[in-house]
């Protein structure tokens, strides 16, 4: 005899089930936070703490040889509501084209490097307009720029864009993912890539804070976007697939993901 629907909790969700001859079937999920979720996710990280003698990490070395675009820096003076763009900003999903001005304009006032500071860690730490944990800045942006393009590294010491090679196949292949969510036609694709080593070489178990940068950064980038009058909107997926196999040692990892252009709503 089939036993009485029961509640159970699934991946943070709440999945409504029924057991028939010791099989599973799951007949309604309702997507809810519930004690379990919140103790799984709490699980999944430990603690990080910063090591008591440092260690040094090697950089990961980005392919040479692609076309570097200079970018121009934004206007030494800008005149700013932050109220206003507090109170203005949210996510905006129909996007127009973006000029390489533009572009330029959102990375020079979120993610470029203004200061260094020399470390026992193997690199200079850097100094953003958005802060990291132990200034080590482990998250990097690329972007495809429109369809059928590579990716570019955003190089936030020359703020310039560097082709990287042969990566054409994935940052479109990240574009077509994309569309699945929101259309892409004319919006710039931004790929958040996390180099973890970096946190690592101070923190023990500092997995949570790279996630937490890369969140901060985004966040920046959304604030400068609706300071600009621009369309920015994170998308729920990481995008590992289509920036991990640019390092074969491993060591990049996709972030985030995320589209920006002129808004158009």
């Amino acid at each position: 005899m089939p036993r009485k629907s029961q509640e159970s909790c699934w991946h943070g969700h709440i999945a409504v089930t029924r057991r028939i001859c010791h099989v599973v079937i799951v007949e309604a999920v309702t997507n809810t936070i519930s004690r379990c979720s919140t103790l799984d996710m709490q699980g999944n990280f430990a603690e990080p703490r910063p090591r008591s003698v440092p260690e040094t990490y090697s950089l990961f070395e980005w392919p040479a040889g692609g076309r570097v675009t200079r970018l121009n820096p934004a206007p030494p003076q800008l005149i700013v509501d932050i109220v206003q763009v507090l109170q203005n900003r949210q996510s905006r999903r129909l996007l127009g084209s973006l000029s390489l001005t533009q572009l330029g304009y959102l990375l020079w006032l979120s993610c470029r490097t203004h200061s260094l500071r020399s470390s026992d860690y193997g690199f200079d730490q850097e100094f953003r307009p958005h802060p990291s944990a132990g200034a080590m800045h482990p998250i990097h942006l690329v972007c495809q720029r429109s369809a059928g393009m590579p990716w570019e590294r955003y190089d936030p010491l020359a703020h310039s864009l560097v082709a990287l090679p042969q990566s054409e196949r994935y940052a479109q292949e990240a574009r077509v993912r994309a569309a699945n969510i929101l259309p892409t036609d004319e919006a710039v694709l931004l790929a958040l890539v996390a180099e973890s080593g970096k946190t690592g070489a101070k923190y023990e178990d500092g997995q949570s804070l790279v996630w937490r940068d890369a969140g901060v950064v985004l966040g920046y980038l959304s604030l400068i976007a609706e300071t600009l009058k621009l369309g920015f909107c994170p998308l729920g997926m990481t995008g590992d697939a289509y920036v991990a196999p640019m390092s074969a040692q491993g060591q990049l990892q996709g972030a985030g993901l995320a589209l920006i252009g002129v808004s158009t709503s």
